[in-house]
């Protein structure tokens, strides 16, 4: 998934609004203008050439470029990480779709939202995973664990000490600096070490 090849994906969440065990009935008859709305657009994408902004969307590009291109940590990050590139692909589809040989305004707003709708549903599909095993269950067992939260010997012990102390650490570091775990030091008594425990964020 994070290999660069998932990036090269717009995903998309769907579900059906009615369940239909014999099938719709689409007939195609009913879309004699959509089919040739899309020829149309077709043969104009093969005969226009180099597509550019228009300066009100060259305006609007510069603005949102930053934040598109910024990306995210984790496996969303790996899986958005196209996020630019999607969206002006996108807004060419549009301006071909309108036969227009420049990209205006509103086919980067359409292309925006497209990709808007695209990002929530990466995020609803893949969450906060890092694409860390080890982070990743760790994340797991601290969200599990909630307010009470877990100590390094708690999360050795549910590795069956099948992960080192560097390991573990190293996972940690991982969660606390994409924001998705803190820790806290508490005394065990008058003579004990401070206690640190770790909790899901």
């Amino acid at each position: 998934m994070a290999n660069g090849f998932a990036n090269r994906f717009i995903w998309c969440c769907v579900k059906r609004s009615k369940c239909l065990p014999e099938g719709g009935k689409l007939d195609l008859d009913d879309f004699p203008d959509l089919l040739n709305s899309l020829r149309e657009a077709a043969l104009f994408a093969a005969n226009s050439g180099e597509l550019r902004r228009d300066a009100d969307a060259r305006e609007v590009w510069r603005e949102v470029y930053p934040k598109l291109s910024g990306g995210h940590p984790g496996l969303l990050g790996a899986i958005t990480s196209r996020a630019e590139a999607q969206t002006m692909r996108l807004a060419l589809l549009y301006a071909l779709l309108d036969r227009s040989t420049l990209i205006r305004v509103e086919h980067l707003f359409a292309a925006l939202a497209v990709w808007d709708y695209a990002e929530a549903s990466a995020r609803h599909i893949f969450g906060t995973a890092l694409g860390d095993p080890t982070a990743d269950e760790i994340q797991r067992v601290l969200r599990a664990a909630g307010t009470r939260g877990m100590t390094r010997t708690d999360l050795s012990n549910h590795f069956r000490r099948n992960r080192d102390a560097a390991e573990i650490g190293r996972a940690l570091g991982v969660l606390e600096e994409s924001g998705l775990a803190r820790s806290e030091k508490a005394a065990t008594g008058e003579q004990g070490r401070p206690e640190e425990r770790w909790f899901a964020l």
